[in-house]
């Protein structure tokens, strides 16, 4: 198995998180705000903390991430609540990264 880096940027991988997660929401029927407050903070927070990484993260890492921040995103707006705050998303960052790297050492 080949894992790809984020060698030379990480805006394909946060676009295809984001392609991922609008796929998601609009097959569940919750809706997408494409374009919108939702995703256009969901892409800066996303890209704020990929860009504070020193090392090579594994893509896939980067479009799980994007992912998961824009779904949080679009079912906090829908309930009528504030966007997922950096502090609680570069906490998510820390845990998602610790997991791939511990399925990636085996």
């Amino acid at each position: 198995m080949t894992i790809q880096y984020m060698d030379n940027g990480f805006a394909p991988h946060v676009d295809r998180g984001l392609a991922t997660a609008r796929s998601r929401l609009d097959s569940g029927g919750a809706g997408w705000d494409q374009g919108g407050e939702a995703e256009k903070h969901s892409r800066a927070m996303v890209e704020h903390i990929l860009a504070l990484e020193p090392e090579g993260v594994p893509a896939v890492t980067a479009e799980l991430f994007a992912e998961a921040i824009a779904v949080a995103n679009a079912m906090r707006q829908t309930q009528g609540r504030g966007p997922v705050t950096s502090f609680r998303a570069r906490d998510f960052w820390e845990i998602l990264k610790d997991l791939i790297d511990s399925v990636l050492e085996h």
